[in-house]
Parts: C-alpha cells; sequence; structure tokens
C-alpha cells in the first residue's frame, strides 16, 4: 500500500468516543485517499501529533494528581514528625531541668553545712549571698541578704571595715582578733569573682573560726617551753636534792653527837624542814622527767585494794565502786594508781570531819570512767581555772604538782581529766580513759 499526500477531513477524532466498526471503516477511509490511491500523509502526520499530545496530557495529569496526593500524605504526616521532635527535645531539657535543680540543691546543702562562711558581694559592697556560718560568725541575719556594709555596720562592725578597704581588683586577707567577733578568732580572705555577676565586678569572701586552732598552737607552744624548763629543771632539782642530802648527813652526825636540848630542837627543825623541802623535789622531779607508759589489762577491783591499803586511816570516807564488778582495762597500774592516789589526798585535806570520798569506776561505752568525788570546801570560779596550772596552790605547805601530775599521767594514757568544783558544794573530777 502507497503513502500518498492529500487532504481529507478528520472523522478520526470522534473514534475515541465510539470505537464501533463503522467507525473504525470510517477511520480507515478517512486516511486514504482514492483519488491518489494511497494514504493521506498529512492526516497521519496529524494524528500522530494528536495522540502524543494526549499521551503527555494524561501523563502531565497523572503524575500533578500523584504529587498531589504524595504531598497531601506528607503534609498529613509532617506535624506527627515536627510533633515528636518537639516532644522529644521538650524531654531533654525537662531532664537537664532535673539534673541542674538536683545539683543546686547538693551545692545548696553543702554550702549549708560547710564549717567555712561563704558569701559574695558585689562591686558596690552589697550582701548577695551568705550561708549560715557566715551568717553565724558575723552576726548577720536573712533580712542583711541584698543590704549595703552600710546597712549592718552595726551589727557587724569588723566585716564593715574589712570589706570597706577591699579595692575592685586584687584579693583581700586579713584575720579579725579575738575581741572583735564575740571572743573568737575569723579569719577572713577575699577573692574577686565578677564573672559569678555577670561580668560585673563583685568578690567571694571566705571566713573561718580558727579559735580552736590558735589555742592548740597556744596550748603545743606552751608546752614546748614548759618541756624545756622541766628539762632544766630536772637538772637543777637533782642538784638541789644532793645538797639536801649532804645537809641532812650533818643534821644526822649533829643529832648522834648529843647536842643540848636547844640545838637539838633546831636541828629537829632542820630535819624536818628538809624532808619537806626533799618530798617537793621528788614530787617536781616526778612531773618534769617524761613518763613511759607500761600498758597491760588491770584489774579495777585489785587497783581498788591498792588504794584502799594506800589510806588505812580512811575506812569511813572513802567510798570505791566498781561497775561491773568484774571491770578490766588496759592502762598503766603504777601510773594510775599514782594519779587517783594524789586525788583522793588532795580530795581529804578539804575535807569537813563528816565528808566523803567517793571514786567511781564504770564502763562509759569504749571508754572507762573514772570519777573522784568530794563534798569539801570547793574552789571558787578563779581558782578552778588555774586548779591545773604547774605550781599554783591556795595551801600554804602545797606544791602545785598534785593535779597538774594527774593531767600529765591522763594524758600520758590517752586520756582526759575535767575538773568541778564550787564553794561549800565540793569538787568533782572525770578522767575518761
Amino acid at each position: 500500500m502507497q503513502l500518498k499526500k492529500g487532504s481529507a477531513n478528520l472523522p478520526f477524532f470522534f473514534l475515541s468516543f465510539s470505537p464501533s466498526p463503522l467507525a473504525l471503516a470510517n477511520l480507515r477511509n478517512s486516511f486514504y485517499d482514492r483519488d491518489m490511491d494511497g494514504f493521506n500523509l498529512k492526516v497521519l502526520v496529524a494524528w500522530g501529533f494528536f495522540s502524543a499530545f494526549v499521551i503527555i496530557s494524561v501523563y502531565i495529569i497523572v503524575i500533578k494528581k500523584l504529587k498531589r496526593v504524595v504531598r497531601g500524605e506528607e503534609e498529613r504526616e509532617a506535624p506527627d514528625f515536627v510533633l515528636e521532635n518537639i516532644r522529644h527535645t521538650l524531654d531533654q531539657r525537662k531532664e537537664l531541668f532535673h539534673e541542674l535543680e538536683i545539683r543546686e540543691k547538693l551545692n545548696e546543702i553543702i554550702l549549708n553545712n560547710l564549717a567555712i562562711g561563704v558569701a559574695v558581694f558585689d562591686k558596690f559592697k552589697i550582701l548577695k549571698s551568705a550561708n549560715p556560718m557566715f551568717r553565724k560568725l558575723f552576726n548577720l541575719s536573712d533580712e542583711n541578704i541584698n543590704q549595703s556594709i552600710v546597712q549592718f555596720q552595726k551589727e557587724s562592725p569588723v566585716l564593715f571595715q574589712f570589706i570597706r578597704k577591699l579595692k575592685d581588683t586584687g584579693n583581700g586577707k586579713g584575720q579579725v582578733d579575738q575581741d572583735s567577733v564575740r571572743g573568737r578568732i575569723v579569719k577572713v580572705h577575699a577573692t574577686p569573682v565578677s564573672e559569678l555577676l555577670g561580668g560585673k565586678g563583685g568578690y567571694l569572701v571566705l571566713a573561718e573560726d580558727i579559735t580552736d586552732i590558735e589555742a592548740a598552737k597556744s596550748q603545743l607552744e606552751l608546752k614546748k617551753r614548759l618541756e624545756i624548763i622541766g628539762e632544766m629543771s630536772a637538772g637543777l632539782a637533782h642538784e638541789f636534792r644532793n645538797a639536801l642530802s649532804t645537809l641532812k648527813g650533818y643534821a644526822q652526825m649533829i643529832e648522834n653527837a648529843s647536842p643540848t636540848p636547844t640545838i637539838a630542837e633546831y636541828n629537829g627543825q632542820i630535819l624536818s624542814e628538809v624532808e619537806d623541802i626533799n618530798s617537793v623535789v621528788n614530787q617536781f622531779l616526778l612531773y618534769a622527767k617524761p613518763l613511759q607508759p607500761n600498758l597491760q589489762v588491770v584489774s579495777a577491783a585489785s587497783l581498788r585494794e591498792d588504794i584502799i591499803d594506800s589510806f588505812p586511816d580512811m575506812p569511813d570516807i572513802l567510798e570505791i565502786l566498781i561497775t561491773p564488778e568484774d571491770l578490766a582495762f588496759k592502762t598503766d597500774r603504777t601510773l594510775l594508781k599514782q594519779c587517783l592516789t594524789n586525788l583522793i589526798r588532795n580530795s581529804r585535806e578539804h575535807l569537813s570531819p563528816t565528808g566523803m570520798i567517793h571514786t567511781h569506776f564504770e564502763k562509759s561505752g569504749e571508754n572507762i570512767r573514772i570519777t573522784v568525788q568530794d563534798n569539801g570546801m570547793g574552789m571558787d570560779a578563779e581558782t578552778l581555772e588555774h586548779a591545773l596550772v604547774p605550781f599554783f596552790t591556795t595551801r600554804t605547805n602545797g606544791t602545785g604538782l598534785g593535779l597538774s601530775l594527774c593531767e600529765k599521767i591522763v594524758s600520758r594514757l590517752g586520756g582526759s581529766i575535767t575538773v568541778e568544783s564550787a564553794p561549800d558544794v565540793g569538787t568533782t573530777v572525770v578522767i575518761l580513759l
């Protein structure tokens, strides 16, 4: 079959609406040119372009429809996805806030329980924060927060003077003396901390009560001085005792030579004084020399018997109780006995004719408590304050070494000793080992 050029109508356009056999025949006839005995080329080309247009149009319509469907699904899914992200972010922030709250509470607990005072002042010397210890040391209250140092100058003049002298650049250090803060010694240190206040300048102030530390230092220095004095005095006491021995020897020679009554009387007084002085020297040497405890298990009952034997003339005024009766503990028997006999002897010298001395051994937790109590004349506050000071005595013939020696012994045994007394009430000495 041959394709020929020519013109013809386009009844085939309606074919898509009625594809019957008749329509197909009409479509074939529309392509065929009888005059030229062949198919019309223009009609075929037109039909091809038209078909391509229809196919492309359908394709575009279908694609757009699909895009709208997909886009609709995405639009429906997008809010869920965003909400999930927001929910996750909020959960994370909630966890972070919770952790921050825990840390903040922990920091607050630590600050509130610190033994050191902590406070923050801004560059205008306004108190922004202070923990309980800082407020206690400087007599401040919650009302002083966000106040200038000028406003609480009356409550804490020493703090006012310290903060007032601080420079905006540099550190501040100082120590408040004992009379300034209710009898306490407070060490104060200030450091610039502008970053804590948004870069606006300020100070972190630390305050520490060092009263006990300073007291311990003073006691240590005193102890060292006393040890040096003790060593020197021990040497002198030995020489002094040698002289007393010589003096006593000559006095005994005079006594053996049958002197006159007057000389014999004077010689007897010399011997008596020599014995008294020798007793003082012996106590001093005992106090001055280093003690080396020999620890062993000691029965309280056997120690009681030894003490009673040391005071045969006091059966009616000396009472020694033990709780429990089989109480035993580790100590130096000789040193502890010497300490207790000194205490009992001291109590006896201050007793009235109807007085009593009560001694009690008892278990107190992990410790041993020994109490020596009398109802004698007692001591006033000033005497009690110096009771343990070496060579302090209110008696004419006293040495002032009895209680001091007891304190030294108890200290070497790893214990502590306290004395309580009141005039006309009596004295109680408690030893805790």
